[in-house]
């Protein structure tokens, strides 16, 4: 900042709580703040231009962190779900209700807001036909960039549009604490039950290797999907065009898997929960016993929270394109713990940990692996937490 300027840049959300969302930069009308990856791996804010600040606060009026916005939502109901139309739902993940849901918003002239594979990148992006909604199906184990999204949403609102926005719980925070006082009556938003982030630095190995051109998929349904003992696979496309599968073994979903080289505000995330912001949640209904003959094309969880949703997944089940059956909390949080559980604060204090991005940085796999491993000696601090850990949440149940 020059020494002429007396404007004093607001105090933003801690390094170890800010989620990355964004919300902060689209609030900027004057280019003060951008979004940057750091040496861990993870987007951050940074300021790039301290002179254009105005001091008018509205970066930090707009974070979800330092202010959670408000929802008056109602008991959450809960259900199995999934799609009715089979080719719509073997392009997804699980249950296909996240492409369902986006076909019934175009349908009704209304836009979507989803994550879509760009390159080596996960983007948020906006469409409005359902030829389009293929590029935001299926599951993205990577942070999604979100510049500009928030203020796409704002005009289409602002224009009468319906729009649904579908991300991660902590993005539909960001977007509901960037809008404010908009009028969000026709804004339908919709979160993944979500394990937390993991640092992007093995990705960034794999685009800096020079192999590959882009992202294929991070899970398919190749061979069809099940409830236990389902694979996930991570597929890249090469450079002569053909597509490469590097299994389930591979430093990617290795980080992903682990608790280690989760963001530091995944590790203690502020909106998970049953009593979430979205309107509707989805996930996976892992180890569902129930509905057999549909296991093999996918059944995901559903937790509907408001009118808004209750309203769109009511005239979803008139129009035949979706099937729901009730379920419990329990038994969704039974099958998929990160419903609710995603507190693990001290893994961010660690000794191991800068060790593992560390080792990523100078792609020492090696190193990596036997870090993460919780069998080995290195990897014994992390277990002997979650052990700890487990115990006390069983103790508290």
């Amino acid at each position: 900042m020059s020494a002429e300027s007396r404007v004093k840049l607001p105090k933003l959300a801690a390094a170890k709580d800010c989620t990355g969302c964004g919300a902060c930069v689209d609030a900027c009308a004057h280019g003060v703040l951008k979004m940057s990856i750091d040496q861990d791996g993870f987007y951050k804010v940074e300021v790039e231009n301290a002179d254009a600040c105005v001091g008018c606060g509205l970066c930090r009026k707009s974070c979800p962190v330092i202010e959670t916005p408000a929802a008056d939502y109602h008991t959450p109901e809960c259900f199995a779900a999934w799609a009715t139309d089979r080719e719509l739902r073997r392009r997804s993940a699980s249950g296909g209700l996240g492409g369902a849901l986006a076909e019934a918003v175009i349908a009704r002239g209304g836009v979507v807001y989803g994550a879509a594979i760009d390159g080596f990148r996960i983007r948020h992006i906006r469409v409005e036909t359902v030829e389009e909604i293929v590029r935001i199906q299926g599951s993205k184990y990577q942070h999604s960039e979100m510049g500009g999204v928030f203020r796409s949403v704002r005009k289409d609102l602002a224009q009468g549009r319906r729009v649904l926005f579908v991300g991660m719980s902590c993005q539909v925070a960001g977007l509901l604490k960037f809008l404010d006082r908009s009028d969000r009556s026709r804004l339908v938003t919709v979160d993944t039950i979500c394990g937390g982030l993991a640092t992007m630095l093995p990705m960034l190995n794999l685009e800096k290797s020079g192999r590959y051109v882009a992202i294929h998929s991070f899970r398919d349904k190749e061979h069809g999907w099940c409830p236990l003992g389902f694979r996930y696979a991570l597929k890249m496309e090469r450079t002569d065009g053909s597509i490469e599968n590097l299994g389930l073994d591979n430093p990617v979903l290795n980080a992903f898997s682990s608790k280690l080289t989760k963001r530091s505000s995944c590790l203690d995330c502020h909106f998970n929960g049953l009593d979430r912001l979205a309107d509707i949640t989805i996930g996976d209904f892992w180890g569902l016993k129930d509905y057999q003959e549909q296991h093999a094309e996918g059944v995901s969880a559903m937790v509907v929270r408001s009118e808004q949703g209750r309203a769109l997944v009511e005239d979803m089940l008139t129009a035949g394109t979706l099937e729901t059956r009730s379920a419990t909390a329990a038994e969704i949080y039974a099958c998929n713990h990160n419903l609710t559980s995603t507190h693990y604060p001290m893994v961010r204090y660690l000794p191991t940990r800068p060790h593992v991005f560390a080792a990523l940085r100078h792609e020492d796999y090696d190193a990596f692996s036997r870090l993460i491993s919780p069998h080995s000696l290195a990897g014994m601090p992390l277990r002997l937490y979650l052990k700890m850990h487990d115990l006390v949440c069983r103790f508290y149940k």
